[in-house]
C-alpha cells in the first residue's frame, strides 16, 4: 500500500512543498480562506510535528514547519491573481484527501499537484459557453428573437476582449472596464438600426452578466462568516471594485456613443 512515509523516512521539506502548492493553486482558483487552510494544515498533519501552521490571506500566506528535533521551516507565498476555478479546487482537494488518507505516497501527490491538467473544456467551448450565458440571459429578462441575436453578436465584442485581454496582459480593473465599454457601444451600435427594433437595456444588462462578480462576493461572504474578517473584507471590495469597473465601462461607452451621436 502506498502509506504514508513513517517519521523517519518522511521528506519534511517535499512535505511543505507539497503543502504550498496546493495553498497555492486553491488561493488563485477563488477558495475560501478556511478552505485552504484546512487543506494545507491536514497535508502538515501528516508530518507528526510538534507545529505546524497555515496563515493565509487574500493574496498570499504563510506556511511553518517546526520541531524541537531541527529548525524551523517557514515558506511565503504571494498570489497576486485570482480566478474562480472550481475545478482546481476539487482535483486539489482530492488529491490531498488521497495523500492524508495514505492512498498515496508524498512523491506521487506532489507530482500529480505540480503536473495537474486542470483544463475541462478547450478554449473555443469557454467562448462559446460565455455568448450563450449571454443569449439565455436575455431569454431570462424577456428579450425578443432581436434581442437574442443582438446579445449573441455583443457576446462575441466580450469574447473578443478577453482574448486581447489575455494577450497584452491587462489588469482586472481596466480589463472588466473595457470589456463593459466594448459592451455598451456594441448594444448601442446595434439598437440604432431600427428595422431590428433591439431593446438596448436588455442586450447590456444580458451581456454585462458574464463578468458581474457574483462568485466572489459569495466567497467573500463566506469568508466573512467563518470569521475570517480580513480576507473577506478584502474579497468583497476586490468585488465592489470590479462592479465599479463595470459600470464606470458601460457608462463611458454610452457617453461616448452619446457624443458621437451629437458630433455627427
Amino acid at each position: 500500500m502506498a502509506g504514508n512515509e513513517t517519521e523517519e523516512t518522511m521528506d519534511y521539506k517535499l512535505l511543505l512543498d507539497t503543502a504550498v502548492l496546493a495553498g497555492k493553486l486553491m488561493l488563485a482558483s477563488g477558495a475560501e480562506i478556511y478552505r485552504v487552510e484546512d487543506t494545507v494544515e491536514r497535508i502538515l498533519a501528516t508530518s507528526g510535528l510538534k507545529t505546524r501552521e497555515a496563515y493565509v490571506t487574500s493574496t498570499g500566506f504563510i506556511v511553518t514547519l517546526d520541531d524541537p528535533k531541527f529548525d524551523s521551516m517557514t515558506v511565503v507565498r504571494r498570489v497576486p491573481s485570482r480566478v474562480i476555478d472550481l475545478n482546481v479546487i476539487t482535483i486539489v482537494n482530492t488529491i490531498s484527501r488521497e495523500f492524508c488518507a495514505g492512498e498515496i505516497d508524498l512523491k506521487t501527490a506532489f507530482h500529480r499537484l505540480k503536473h495537474m491538467d486542470a483544463r475541462q473544456y478547450r478554449s473555443w467551448q469557454k467562448e462559446l459557453a460565455t455568448i450563450g450565458v449571454v443569449t439565455m440571459f436575455t431569454v431570462v429578462f424577456g428579450g425578443s428573437v432581436q434581442d437574442l441575436c443582438a446579445a449573441a453578436a455583443v457576446g462575441g465584442l466580450l469574447v473578443l476582449m478577453e482574448r486581447l485581454g489575455r494577450r497584452f496582459s491587462l489588469n482586472a480593473f481596466l480589463q472588466t472596464m473595457l470589456s463593459a465599454a466594448v459592451i455598451a457601444i456594441g448594444a448601442i451600435c446595434i439598437s440604432s438600426i431600427k428595422p431590428l427594433q433591439v431593446n438596448m437595456d436588455t442586450v447590456i444588462i444580458s451581456a454585462i452578466m458574464p463578468i458581474v462578480p457574483g462568485a466572489a462576493l459569495t466567497t467573500a461572504i463566506r469568508d466573512i462568516l467563518q470569521g475570517d474578517y480580513v480576507s473577506g473584507g478584502a474579497k468583497a471590495l476586490e468585488a465592489l471594485v470590479k462592479a465599479a469597473a463595470i459600470v464606470l465601462g458601460v457608462g463611458a461607452g454610452m457617453m461616448a456613443m452619446g457624443g458621437l451621436h451629437l458630433w455627427t
